[in-house]
């Protein structure tokens, strides 16, 4: 055992070892965390709330399936190039300067991505926007076929939203580090709302290109809204200018794994949406579908917890305050798996339920119902796994340790589109398939060969969490000593919330094509809310730390009888 991981073990009395270590600052990453949870859930539905329009709109259809490959190569610039400018790259740098010479770094950064995007994301040269053509008609040959003009147009105006992402990344870094947690997190909330007002107000009048915009709207106020405060912080007051060179050339030597690791992830994902293009139509739909109805406890949950951790992280590792730095990854980690287990065996149990009630409407049908909950079950099941990789990556970003973020990613990448090449053969024999559909309750529902990238994201993501623990453990000390009964207490939890909540639809009654929506809310509501009363009762029963300090947290901020941990100012 290393000696820092002794130290909190001789620091620890009982369950109270975790409220030993809550500072001040971590005290602080607990309150952020809720607040970014807060706003995450707030942006989480009216994400929700477009998809259903959009679902309404389109169903899972050939428009919709356009919609979404055009934003591959858009996504593939952000994430390549705002990678570079990242917060959890910049903020260490920030951390380390004084006022003025944050000024005249930021300066430089600014000037400096400027410079990049209008290199990749232009038209001539080689940029994304010239090779738009060849690249998608590559990757999606089927949608290209008759729409390829069409696509390329769409994907062209998303560059748009990639450089202003870009730049809402360098004002988020200034944001985090002021602490000014809601209004960071109030982003992907306006972003949402550009999106919503390009379905409603322009795709009536311009169609596609309408919604397209609606969305370069949404990037323009991600960005925008963090603006204000920044220039009361007395940023950018002039025109920004290239002073740093050798300070930029470091972040960016310093970022590049990081970019490349994403990449790999982009890379992957642009794959399997590939694959899904290859299939049916509507396979990229119900895809996008799924993956974004997981996204909504992920970003609660796993990015909430580890967007808060990270610049408390960062600053306690700078100063060499690694017994802060270790305990603060622990808590975080515990706290991720408390949520996410339980989470993800509700989410199993009432898929269709969640489903249906947030998609079902308009031109989305049964068969799209089935096939989404399906495939909404596959990718839940990596939930935690993904949120203590979001933790983990940061932790190590965190200390400077670029190199293996990026190796893991890449090993994860080269699986995720391998397992998605094999398992689609392996769908393709009419034993498994039978089994797998049956299994899943989507017999004879035709496209069920989608539900085979769903497994391949979900087996890489648990592979890359394992991988990532495992380093994590053996370079910094016994991190699976101090999560390990957590774990298997919100397993137990879990197990508890599942049980409960398929009795409790058992006894009311399941959906039926005919259902309504009253009833589908009523029904998974109720079956929801004994699953949560059986988890709650499984923490209380097993003394479970993280119950206690939720719950303790919880009474504070109702009775309003705890010390602020966040200023106003910070806040705001």
């Amino acid at each position: 055992m290393s000696p820092l991981w002794r130290n909190l073990n001789h620091a620890r009395t009982g369950a109270n070892w975790a409220l030993s270590f809550l500072t001040t600052e971590v005290r602080g990453m607990q309150a952020a965390a809720y607040i970014l949870a807060l706003s995450s859930l707030t942006s989480s539905i009216l994400a929700l709330l477009r998809d259903r329009l959009l679902a309404h709109l389109f169903g899972a259809g050939p428009q919709l399936d356009m919609y979404y490959a055009a934003f591959r190569i858009p996504d593939a610039v952000f994430i390549g190039i705002g990678a570079l400018v990242s917060a959890y790259m910049l903020i260490p740098e920030i951390a380390r300067r004084d006022e003025e010479a944050q000024k005249k770094y930021l300066d430089t950064v600014v000037v400096g991505y400027s410079v990049l995007v209008a290199i990749v994301a232009g038209g001539g040269g080689g940029g994304a926007a010239a090779a738009a053509p060849a690249i998608l008609h590559k990757f999606f040959p089927l949608l290209a076929a008759g729409s390829l003009t069409d696509l390329v147009f769409l994907s062209r105006i998303l560059l748009l939203q990639a450089v202003f992402l870009g730049f809402s990344n360098i004002a988020a870094a200034i944001t985090q580090y002021k602490h000014r947690y809601t209004l960071y997190a109030i982003s992907p909330i306006v972003y949402n709302l550009g999106i919503m007002f390009g379905a409603l107000a322009l795709y009536p009048h311009y169609g596609l290109p309408g919604l397209i915009w609606g969305v370069v709207i949404g990037a323009g106020l991600h960005f925008s809204i963090q603006v204000p405060s920044i220039w009361s912080d007395g940023f950018f007051r002039h025109l920004p200018r290239f002073t740093e060179a050798r300070a930029f050339l470091d972040t960016i030597r310093l970022s590049l794994p990081r970019a490349l690791a994403l990449s790999m992830n982009q890379l992957a994902f642009f794959g399997l949406l590939a694959l899904a293009g290859s299939l049916s139509v509507g396979s990229i739909s119900i895809f996008m579908f799924a993956y974004n109805l997981q996204a909504v406890p992920l970003s609660i949950i796993g990015a909430s917890y580890a967007t808060a951790a990270f610049p408390t992280l960062a600053y306690a590792f700078s100063r060499g305050e690694s017994l802060e730095y270790l305990a603060q990854v622990a808590i975080a980690a515990r706290q991720i798996l408390f949520w996410s287990l339980p989470v993800i065996a509700l989410t199993i149990v009432l898929r269709a339920h969640v489903v249906r009630a947030v998609l079902g409407t308009g031109a989305f049908d049964w068969t799209d119902t089935r096939l989404t909950a399906a495939a909404l079950a596959l990718f839940v099941v990596s939930l935690a796994a993904q949120g203590l990789t979001l933790l983990l990556l940061r932790a190590l970003y965190a200390a400077g340790k670029t190199a293996i973020p990026f190796i893991v990613s890449g090993v994860t990448a080269a699986l995720t589109l391998t397992l998605g090449v094999w398992l689609l053969a392996i769908f393709s024999g009419e034993a498994t398939t039978n089994f797998i559909e049956a299994f899943l309750r989507v017999q004879d529902v035709p496209g069920a060969e989608v539900l085979a990238l769903a497994i391949a994201y979900s087996i890489s993501s648990l592979v890359g969490a394992s991988v990532l623990s495992l380093y994590f453990a053996g370079h910094f000390g016994q991190f699976f000593f101090e999560v390990g009964r957590s774990w298997w207490q919100a397993l137990t939890a879990a197990l508890a919330a599942g049980i409960a909540s398929y009795a409790t639809l058992y006894i009311i009654g399941d959906l039926t094509l005919s259902t309504t929506f009253g009833e589908i809310v009523l029904k998974g509501g109720g079956a929801g809310l004994a699953g949560c009363a059986a988890a709650a009762l499984t923490y209380y029963a097993l003394d479970n730390r993280e119950f206690a300090e939720n719950a303790a947290a919880l009474r504070k901020r109702i009775w309003r009888d705890a010390e602020p941990v966040v200023s106003a100012e910070q806040s705001a």
